[in-house]
């Protein structure tokens, strides 16, 4: 079997999004990225994304 003839798994991100939304200021580059993003993502590249939005949140509150 190929990969594609399986389904592939998503991750909501609108949780998230609701977060991005009420507690970053509208200034944030990262609340812009979160709030870009589809409602949900694949599964592998949710790991990528927490990493990226994690990095981008600590320099932001180091400002």
């Amino acid at each position: 079997m190929q990969a594609s003839d399986h389904p592939q798994a998503v991750v909501s991100l609108v949780e998230l999004k609701k977060l991005a939304r009420t507690k970053l200021p509208p200034s944030s580059v990262l609340r812009d990225l979160i709030l870009s993003e589809p409602d949900f993502v694949p599964d592998e590249e949710v790991t990528i994304k927490v990493r990226m939005y994690s990095k981008l949140l600590y320099r932001e509150l180091k400002k």
